[in-house]
């Protein structure tokens, strides 16, 4: 196959990308390029047109591609930008394993908004009237945003905390200024007084020679005062740590208590996700296999390719004039069966794909779900192990402390007893001169002691009137990225119904520029409604007709026309691909089954999609294709593609 290359290479964020294709549906080997702007695959019935679409949107990440059935082994193989992307499909006994790198991994949106076959999901959905919500919702990654969500919540909550304790401190800040003023006035005057008991200690000494065992009593005694206090001060924090820690242990316990029960519930999700996950491979097998067998059996009654048998040699003349009674060799088993017998066979078979299809879509959507909650849970059940860590911490941390404090109280007895005797020592004995007055000494000494002890809690006030003027200084940084984290919240919570909004916009919009360009009769509009009942969405499709007489009414979908309904399918899709920005990952949509619409629609109806979109390729019959304008690049298809 060539492309025409004369079309505009203007269009495009990348140049023009090659597909190559082994062994997928009735292809044996091909290799195509596209150019920007439209491509149309022209030809009959049974030229491959399908197979190479379906191989497209297999090697851009969708499901649509599958193995020919004569062959173990298909291939492939999109290239772009110098960068080869290459699937490879392998036959397993009665399954298809798919292997390599397509161009995207988001097989979602390429299978919901770029591949828009016969088969497409929503295509499907207008066809039977079916709701549309999670389907146009589908790339909406919920458990992403919850996720983000809850990070950003507990952040806020974070800085919440700290805003209160600053605020807790700012109120003390006045109590501790207040306090500061009066150690500094108290110290001055014990200054002053100290002052004086060195003067009297100097004139005294200045009319004999100062005992030095006077001197090293008073100085053991202001030693043992001193650290009989620091032990009392010790005790003190040592007590109100205690507390505190007492007080997280009791929380800490009470929240194990109720995280003790979420453990049987994550033993259940997670029997759940183990038999959901099997019944999902089970369905995608076999739904492939089921696709595979309604593709052929398609290729069997269109006449596609090398799958188009001979009618038997025995079917008479009447037959021939009935194309439903005419036999075909069976290409299972082998048998003459007639076409009728086979339209029927594939009618269910194409019934029972849809069901499969949709179940597997209702077991995704239960798999989802329970990931997320076990997520949920397992987070929990962390904090259940970080907890009980910390349970074991704080009780080995309160017999630390508790043991601290006991050692602490008979330091204290000990330091008094040792007080007592060096006070006694210091009334016994003999000073001579001094005799008359020994307490000088012992007076200075605890002027000197209670001057020091208020110079250390002054330090201590200072440093917190610091560290609270510190925070403070922090507050106005923690207000601005606590809003900011509010408005992302905000963003975030608003993002699902901006999308929602955004995709019932977009179609309204859409359908009502296509219904004026397509010039149906009697439809006066076609438009979605979103509604939203205790937070959960839903979008109707609501059809308005106007009568012979001028009059408007609203109509059910369902009594639409085939045409109709496929184009309202078709901008529905193109409703999605635009409100979830699909061009930007992958600029390209895929057209196919297109018979319904009569030529000049096609027309029109390309020419529209093509504003939206870098590429659009597109299958259409020779006659139909001959209503579009020769500016579009043409792959002119053959009956067999080597």
């Amino acid at each position: 196959m060539e492309v025409d290359q004369s079309v505009d290479q203007e269009r495009g964020r990348f140049a023009t990308p090659t597909l190559e294709v082994e062994n997928i549906g009735g292809i044996d080997s091909t290799k195509v390029s596209f150019t920007p702007g439209v491509t149309l695959l022209t030809g009959e019935n049974a030229t491959n047109r399908t197979s190479l679409l379906r191989a497209l949107g297999g090697a851009i990440g969708g499901s649509s591609a599958f193995l020919k059935r004569d062959s173990d082994v298909g291939r492939v193989a999109f290239e772009v930008n110098g960068t080869r992307y290459e699937r490879e499909y392998q036959r397993n006994g009665g399954s298809v394993n798919v292997v390599g790198d397509p161009y995207t991994d988001d097989e979602t949106i390429v299978d919901l908004f770029v591949t828009l076959l016969e088969d497409n999901p929503i295509r499907r959905a207008i066809r039977g009237n079916d709701d549309l919500t999670e389907l146009l919702l589908a790339p909406i990654d919920t458990d992403e945003l919850e996720r983000e969500i809850e990070q950003l919540r507990a952040e806020r909550d974070t800085i919440d905390e700290r805003l209160t304790e600053i605020d807790r401190e700012r109120k003390r800040l006045p109590n501790l200024e207040e306090k500061r003023e009066e150690l500094r006035t108290e110290i001055a005057e014990l200054e002053t007084e100290l002052e004086d008991v060195q003067q009297s200690i100097e004139a005294k000494e200045d009319e004999g020679e100062k005992s030095a065992e006077v001197e090293a009593l008073v100085d053991e005694i202001e030693t043992v005062q001193s650290e009989i206090e620091e032990t009392k001060n010790e005790i003190r924090t040592q007590s109100e740590i205690k507390s505190e820690l007492q007080k997280e242990l009791n929380e800490v316990r009470e929240e194990l208590t109720d995280l003790d029960r979420q453990e049987a519930e994550l033993a259940e999700l997670n029997e759940d996700i183990e038999r959901l996950q099997g019944r999902e491979s089970e369905l995608s097998a076999t739904i492939n296999e089921l696709s595979t067998i309604v593709n052929q059996n398609q290729s069997i009654l269109g006449g596609e390719g090398s799958a188009l048998l001979d009618i038997a040699a025995d079917d008479d003349v009447y037959s021939s004039l009935d194309p439903s009674s005419q036999s075909l060799e069976c290409w299972t088993c082998g048998n003459q069966v007639e076409r009728g017998t086979v339209a029927n066979r594939l009618e269910d078979l194409e019934d029972l794909v849809a069901s499969k299809r949709d179940e597997l879509n209702q077991v995704r959507q239960d798999l989802s779900d329970r990931k997320s909650a076990r997520k949920s849970i397992e987070r929990t059940v962390q904090k259940h192990e970080r907890l009980t860590e910390r349970e074991q911490e704080l009780k080995d941390e309160l017999n630390r402390r508790t043991s601290s404090i006991d050692s602490l109280e008979s330091r204290i007895e000990e330091l008094r007893d040792d007080l007592t005797d060096h006070q006694q020592d210091l009334e016994q004995l003999d000073t001579g001169e001094l005799s008359d007055d020994p307490s000088i000494y012992e007076t200075a000494s605890q002027l000197e002691y209670q001057r020091g002890s208020l110079e250390k809690e002054l330090r201590g006030v200072e440093d917190e009137i610091d560290e609270i003027e510190y925070l403070l200084s922090k507050y106005d940084d923690l207000e601005r990225r606590r809003d900011d984290i509010s408005e992302r919240l905000t963003t975030l919570r608003s993002k699902v119904e901006k999308i929602e909004k955004s995709t019932v916009e977009t179609f309204n919009t859409h359908m009502d520029e296509v219904l004026e360009q397509l010039q149906y009769d009697n439809i006066e509009r076609v438009w979605l409604e979103r509604h939203n009942r205790r937070g959960e969405t839903s979008f109707e499709l609501h059809v308005v007709r106007e009568d012979e007489g001028g009059s408007v009414y609203e109509d059910a979908v369902t009594h639409l026309s085939e045409s109709e309904r496929e184009v309202v399918g078709l901008v529905v899709s193109l409703a999605g691909y635009l409100a979830h920005d699909v061009a930007r990952l992958v600029p390209l949509i895929i057209l196919d089954s297109l018979e319904a619409i009569d030529a000049e629609r096609i027309a029109e109806l390309t020419e529209y999609f093509s504003g939206h979109t870098d590429f659009l390729i597109l299958a259409l019959l020779e006659e139909d294709a001959r209503h579009l304008p020769d500016r579009y690049a043409r792959v002119a298809a053959q009956a067999e593609l080597t």
